[in-house]
């Protein structure tokens, strides 16, 4: 998998990258003025997380909408055709990091409305605890000098680091599906899938995104990464949910959520 190249900023890239920057530069400016009402750093939190709900799920939307536009303008670039068709699902094996924390309330909030909900967390405890247990493994190695390549790792950010890609890669190689996939591969939380899991993309078939072959060249599996200013721009207004706590991992993330449901549910 690789952060793929530079894209040309043809016409419908810069609609698709204005448009992103105007939405996401008013959402900030909303969060800025709501924090200084509220006089603190950040705006949202527990005290007032349920009368922002339908504002921030107004945002989300929007923001995965004009995602997809984004992508409109630049999966074209690409040299090959996409791959990916319905009921793939081998990149939904992966452990989805990098989820906004208003993607989370915003998903959580349409699965409150699912009979299955005890289900999905249950299987979100579960892969959030096996992912845990593999990163924890990684970084004892790393502690100990057990380090593939032999590499050395001197500070707690590099051996973080080290034990989080190796993790990763060890929990795809486990090969456990998403809680959301059914049983054909399809999502069933298409609509509201954040964007870590809008930007992955192959140009190989989809029997080549399977662990024996992620980093091979019979795989062409990418990102397809956001300009910088677009980046900067969701991180502050991500800085804005702080004060929530909520990890950045899809599968903790929702289970952080879930702590907030005696409030949620008093709407």
């Amino acid at each position: 998998m690789t952060a793929y190249r530079e894209y040309f900023p043809t016409k419908a890239f810069r609609i698709a990258e204005m448009r992103l920057s105007s939405l996401l530069g008013r959402e900030r400016d909303r969060l800025d003025a709501l924090a200084a009402d509220l006089g603190r750093e950040y705006a949202i939190g527990p005290d007032n997380l349920v009368e922002q709900l339908p504002l921030i799920r107004d945002f989300t939307r929007e923001y995965h909408r004009l995602f997809s536009e984004y992508l409109e303008a630049v999966l074209p670039q690409q040299p090959r055709p996409i791959q990916c068709r319905p009921a793939c699902g081998n990149c939904c094996h992966h452990y989805p990091m990098s989820v906004e924390p208003f993607e989370l309330l915003t998903l959580y909030g349409d699965l409150r409305g699912r009979n299955d909900l005890l289900d999905i967390m249950e299987a979100c405890q579960v892969r959030s605890s096996l992912f845990s247990r593999m990163f924890e493994s990684r970084r004892t190695q790393a502690e100990n000098g057990k380090i593939e390549g032999g590499e050395s790792r001197t500070t707690q950010m590099d051996l973080d680091d080290y034990a989080e890609d190796k993790a990763l890669h060890d929990y795809f190689a486990a090969w456990n599906p998403c809680p959301f996939s059914d049983k054909k591969g399809d999502c069933t939380v298409y609509p509201l899938r954040p964007v870590s899991c809008r930007m992955y993309f192959s140009e190989t078939d989809p029997k080549f995104c399977t662990p024996e072959h992620l980093q091979t060249p019979e795989n062409d599996s990418y990102i397809v990464y956001l300009p910088d200013s677009i980046e900067d721009a969701v991180y502050g207004i991500s800085e804005h949910y702080s004060l929530l706590d909520l990890p950045e991992s899809y599968f903790g993330g929702l289970l952080a959520v879930n702590r907030f449901e005696g409030l949620i549910g008093e709407k």
